[in-house]
């Protein structure tokens, strides 16, 4: 008999419950077999970005080398949908002799409901089915005084670090003495367009590193860089969450190393961006329990009778970035071309979509989703509906982001702008936040602001306020 190890998205071996388990109840002679299950038609339901497939299937194929090198035999196999799952992994334990699957819990309604399905299916075969929260810090357990989930992050935030507090952080393990076995064939007929990732590592080594220059040399700054969108202020390790190559766990004990006194001595760079570990186990704590977020509502139901506006010409120019406004623009512009955006900018764009065009905040959401190497499903519904005023803990629906006055503390100097707009690569600096006038003077072909924003900022508080 041996043990499963179901990969999902969590692609790393060290601080990995799952992992962690299947060794500790495994004999050094006994095989341990691994698993990932993927699904083209998943995919496209889920409007994963070509740049974030090609991410995943090249640490895919580093995992499945790693793991032979501990001795775990990876397989990829495909499904035709999520309903299927149940049945191939029943398959795969009966071709291995597998008596325990284990995993780590995802958080969204489809996943869960695959997961129930898949243990009820196993226990008919008398396999244990053992999943574990390893995918964040802190599970989503955290309740009010009154049992009830949190719906504001702040008190959230409070209850989240006295968890860390109370419970600290599992200890490290390394490398198995186990004999290196030979990685399975990697599949070579998955159906689903790519994009180059190559500018992002894989390999659990190489993402590593990346965390530790980071806390080494730009994590002290963070809270003062993290909304300059010229600068390297911000980690970039975002894709890394969402395959779970880095595990949260990891960055918090890289923490704990800058400080002892965990959580409450790190400085004030770190404990933000501590913060902003916990705002997306906030997200995922909430799609837990509000299983209606994954179906395409709004957390504040009244705000789904708001008056869209259905103008396809100018939803494809903000698609496009080229609304006249050039921090808008710019980061449209980047998130096109390289498959990320600065929070920051993901920020301000959402904002311009929502509240200067009124387009609903579910087609930038499923915009971001098909561009986006990071596109953490959670994250991105919390950050859309935190934007757009209509989520549990979001900004209030009065607070419309100026793009002209938020160009000028994004990008002060205007290097972003020109990094991305080459139209405004020679714009001076008195003009490059409203280059209107400028580009009528110098014959550049680059498009007027496409809305007033002083109006659509009243109207659209109008229409809030009705409803």
């Amino acid at each position: 008999m041996a043990q499963l190890i179901w990969f999902r998205n969590d692609l790393r071996l060290r601080d990995n419950p799952a992992v962690a388990h299947a060794l500790q109840n495994s004999a050094s002679d006994e095989k341990i077999y691994a698993l990932y299950l993927y699904s083209e038609a998943q995919w496209r339901r889920h409007d994963w970005a070509p740049i974030k497939v090609d991410l995943l299937l090249r640490q895919l194929r580093e995992l499945q080398q790693e793991a032979a090198e501990w001795g775990i035999e990876l397989h990829l196999k495909g499904c035709r949908s999520w309903q299927t799952v149940p049945r191939v992994v029943r398959d795969f334990c009966g071709q291995f002799d597998i008596s325990e699957v284990v995993c780590n819990t995802e958080y969204p309604v489809d996943e869960q409901r695959r997961d129930r399905a898949t243990r009820s299916w196993l226990a008919e075969q008398d396999i244990a089915f053992t999943s574990f929260h390893g995918m964040v810090l802190v599970p989503p357990v955290l309740r009010t005084q009154a049992g009830d989930y949190y719906k504001k992050f702040t008190p959230y935030y409070r209850s989240w670090l006295e968890h860390l507090r109370q419970t600290g952080l599992p200890q490290p393990y390394s490398q198995p003495e186990r004999d290196a076995v030979t990685a399975p064939e990697f599949p070579s007929d998955i159906d689903y367009p790519r994009a180059d990732s190559g500018a992002y590592a894989v390999g659990e080594e190489a993402v590593y590193k990346q965390l530790q220059g980071f806390l080494e040399e730009r994590v002290a700054d963070y809270h003062e860089d993290r909304d300059l969108a010229a600068i390297h202020g911000t980690s970039k390790l975002s894709p890394y969450w969402e395959l779970g190559v880095l595990s949260p766990v990891t960055a918090a004990r890289g923490l704990q190393e800058l400080s002892p006194e965990f959580p409450d001595g790190l400085n004030e760079g770190a404990k933000t961006w501590l913060s902003e570990l916990a705002w997306r186990e906030f997200y995922q704590h909430l799609m837990d329990a509000v299983p209606r977020l994954s179906y395409g509502k709004a957390f504040q139901s009244h705000t789904d009778a708001f008056p869209w506006s259905d103008n396809e010409e100018h939803f494809q120019a903000w698609c496009e970035g080229r609304t006249g406004y050039p921090i808008v623009d710019a980061g449209m512009r980047q998130l096109r071309a390289e498959g990320w955006m600065h929070n920051r900018l993901r920020m301000i764009v959402a904002n311009f979509l929502v509240k200067d065009l009124h387009i609903d905040w579910r087609r930038g959401e499923k915009f971001f989703m098909q561009h986006l190497i990071d596109g953490s499903f959670p994250a991105n519904n919390g950050g859309w509906q935190w934007s757009a005023s209509t989520g549990t803990d979001a900004v209030p629906y009065f607070r419309v982001f100026n793009p002209i006055s938020q160009s000028k503390k994004a990008d002060p100097d205007g290097s972003y702008i020109r990094k991305y707009v080459k139209e405004l690569a020679n714009c001076p600096m008195k003009a490059i936040h409203e280059p209107g006038e400028w580009v009528k003077l110098a014959g550049i072909d680059y498009p007027q602001p496409m809305v007033d924003h002083a109006q659509a900022r009243e109207e659209f508080l109008r229409k809030f306020k009705a409803l």
